[in-house]
């Protein structure tokens, strides 16, 4: 190694200026001493001090360029201790503006992580605030809020639900909602998502705000407001009512939950103008067409029908929109969610596309849809007659005791009093029948279509009416043809009977007639009457349910089901019907049906049968087989007051006793459907004709269905529905008691 090496490895670039010069320096020394002491190296000496002061203009040069990147560097800390200082006191600003807001305030970045709040986030949720943290997610925010004591979840909602409710409005690019919190206190939540995919969240307190809009509803509704407004918040179609000046009157809760207005819009007499502007802005819905149709429709609403259609939010929730107008030209818009029905429909729709591809397995799939179908038929109509059965027992029971009540003596004052309690049970027979045939047309019930002569229903329709008519002064008749007809005859006596109780019901004086004339291969049934007829706008409303003539007040012309039945019964026979009416003249329906041609040796129409007359039932022993305490009494009451001689049982097993230990086996059997133990009527009437010999018996019950009145008639037992017509038990027992 050279001198020169030597002295560039004494020297190290990392010393100090000061530390480096402090080595040249004895570097310097030890050369000059070698140069001054001579010898043979002498030369050499003095070369290393040459080199030594050319290493030590390096180190110079080295060192000025060290200083200056220390300069520089220098200039860079402090340019970047300012730029901190300015974002710090940025920051400091950005913190005393939010804090200067009146609401919570939070920043989520794109990442859901919180960046920043003001104090007053969260302050309503104590035991939440305590989390509250840069950092936090926004996931783990909702869960805590979700299980906070001082939310208020509705009926029926759970945390989970709610979080789920929650994460949806999230997942919108704009969200606005109301949370009630414990205390009766509420506060108003609104998200809005920035550019930069960070999320705002501002929480609002509108306790005062609800509390006023509450009290000034309460002061304005009346009982009979108060119970519609309990009405519109038990159903499940989100509604607002407006005004005929366009201005908002009225709104339920589920309006809220399926739309989110913001509540400085729930307020009585805001104009639909501000509602049409505040969903345009807020974007909700994924198409802007079809809102405004609604929009289009509210302007025009007085040259147009109701309008229908479907509205499709950013969220995926599909809302069936129904808007129609009051009659005091104001309107009613209801928002309907179809989701999981749409979702149903698109399923079933790529299914069946799918089957289009797979003709080998269509016809394997179609057999298991169509027996799926029918055991949902037969699942529905046992449900059906279930619901009959439960609904129809305490009204029979009432009407057993009533007519009991009847046979006896009573003062002229009581007696007017089971008149009119025995007209109320008549009307809510007849409307629970309605209501009961309407759920069962509805539900698809299926028609049993058989060859049956008209004069089968048309006769004893007659006997039916013709004492009702007189009661009103009118004359009813019937005029037959003595054809036959294919169709159902349960449904087709509904219909009849219908029509011709509707005319009776709205005809004050003249007559009713039903007349039956062939038209080619059908026949016409047509029921008129010399009514006042029917208004030329409410010919097509009068099939609606709950429909009646706006001049008709009194409840005894039904709740307004009659038509709605004939014309869902005709849709479902396709039967056509037709509606002829001029007001001041009277009315016309008229019920096509096809005509069954009679055979080349002719048909002649069945003998007309006379009315049967009560005999006396004075010792006929009656054995009544029912599970309903009440009806059972009832029954016994009704008759021993005909003067028979009842006895009773719950069961199979009592009614055996009963006969054995009675000794006599009773003249008829009066069964109930439905008994317990899992017997039915028709079960028990077997087995004790099997053990007495073959006694008379009338199967009572609500169930309606055609298989069941073939089942009793192959076991010869009369079926009577419920809730029973005394005179036609009576009647029925008369002729047994003659035939004994």
């Amino acid at each position: 190694m050279t001198d020169a090496q030597s002295i560039v490895s004494i020297l190290n670039p990392d010393d100090s200026l000061a530390r480096q010069n402090v080595k040249l320096q004895r570097i310097v020394d030890v050369l000059m001493q070698r140069v001054e002491s001579g010898g043979s190296d002498g030369f050499n000496s003095y070369s290393h001090f040459q080199t030594a002061v050319a290493l030590e203009a390096q180190v110079r040069a080295r060192t000025k360029d060290l200083e200056d990147a220390l300069a520089q560097l220098n200039q860079s800390k402090g340019r970047l201790a300012d730029a901190k200082q300015e974002a710090e006191t940025a920051r400091e600003d950005l913190s005393g503006a939010l804090e200067a807001v009146k609401e919570g305030f939070a920043l989520f970045d794109a990442e859901q992580r919180l960046i920043m709040t003001n104090s007053r986030f969260a302050r309503m949720f104590p035991d939440v605030v305590v989390h509250i943290a840069p950092g936090l997610d926004f996931h783990r925010y909702i869960d805590l809020i979700s299980t906070s004591s001082s939310l208020v979840l509705s009926d029926g909602m759970t945390p989970a639900a709610w979080r789920a409710a929650r994460v949806l409005k999230h997942n919108l690019a704009h969200a606005n909602f109301i949370v009630q919190l414990r205390g009766d206190r509420w506060i108003q939540v609104s998200e809005q998502r920035t550019p930069n995919g960070s999320t705002a969240v501002l929480q609002t307190e509108v306790t005062d705000m609800v509390r006023l809009e509450r009290q000034e509803r309460e002061r304005l509704l009346d009982d009979q407001a108060r119970i519609v407004r309990a009405t519109l918040d038990h159903i499940n179609q989100g509604v607002c009512i407006f005004d005929a000046e366009d201005r908002l009157a009225g709104w339920n809760n589920r309006l809220h939950v399926l739309m989110s207005p913001p509540m400085e819009l729930m307020r009585a007499g805001t104009g639909f103008a501000s509602f049409v502007e505040y969903f345009n802005s807020s974007r909700i819905f994924g198409s802007e067409e079809r809102p405004q149709k609604v929009v289009e429709w509210v302007n025009q609403r007085r040259k147009s029908g109701s309008l229908r259609l479907e509205l499709s939010r950013l969220d995926g929730i599909i809302l069936d929109v129904f808007c129609e107008m009051t009659p005091d030209f104001g309107f009613v818009i209801s928002f309907t969610d179809v989701t999981s029905e749409r979702a149903t429909t698109v399923a079933l729709h790529e299914a069946n596309e799918t089957l289009e591809h797979r003709v080998v397995e269509r016809t394997t799939e179609l057999q298991q849809a169509r027996d799926a179908a029918e055991r949902a038929n037969t699942s529905k109509s046992r449900f059906l007659a279930a619901a009959s059965h439960d609904l129809l027992q305490p009204l029979n029971a009432a009407k057993l005791f009533i007519s009991s009540l009847e046979e006896t003596r009573l003062l002229a004052g009581q007696e007017i009093i089971t008149s009119r309690i025995k007209s109320a049970f008549d009307s809510v027979e007849t409307i629970l029948g309605a209501l009961l045939d309407i759920s069962k047309l509805d539900a698809g019930t299926s028609a049993t279509i058989s060859i049956f002569p008209l004069s089968r229903l048309l006769r004893p329709l007659e006997e039916e009416f013709q004492a009702i008519a007189k009661a009103k002064g009118l004359s009813f008749s019937v005029i037959d043809c003595g054809l036959d007809v294919e169709s159902d005859a349960a449904y087709l006596r509904r219909i009849i009977q219908n029509l011709a109780s509707n005319a009776i019901a709205y005809t004050d004086s003249g007559k009713v007639l039903i007349g039956v004339r062939r038209r080619g291969t059908n026949v016409e049934i047509e029921i008129h009457d010399t009514g006042p007829g029917i208004p030329a706008d409410q010919q097509e409303r009068v099939f609606h349910e709950f429909h009646r003539l706006t001049r008709q007040k009194d409840s005894s012309h039904g709740m307004g089901l009659g038509l709605a039945i004939v014309r869902r019964a005709c849709d479902l026979l396709q039967h056509d019907l037709k509606l002829e009416s001029t007001e001041g003249y009277g009315t016309k329906f008229t019920v096509t049906v096809p005509c069954h041609m009679p055979k080349t040796d002719g048909h002649a129409p069945a003998p007309r049968r006379p009315q049967s007359q009560s005999a006396d039932l004075t010792d006929m022993i009656t054995l009544i087989i029912e599970n309903e305490t009440s009806v059972r009494l009832g029954m016994t009451m009704l008759l021993d007051s005909w003067g028979a001689s009842p006895i009773e049982a719950a069961n199979l097993k009592q009614a055996d006793r009963v006969i054995s230990e009675l000794g006599v086996t009773p003249d008829v059997i009066l069964a109930d459907y439905h008994l317990d133990e899992g017997l039915n009527g028709l079960q028990a009437i077997k087995a004790l004709r099997i053990r007495y010999g073959s006694i008379p018996a009338v199967l009572i019950t609500a169930d309606h269905s055609a298989e069941l009145v073939v089942r009793a008639k192959a076991d010869d037992v009369v079926v009577l529905n419920k809730p029973l017509q005394p005179l036609r038990l009576r009647s029925i027992l008369s002729g047994l008691k003659a035939r004994i």
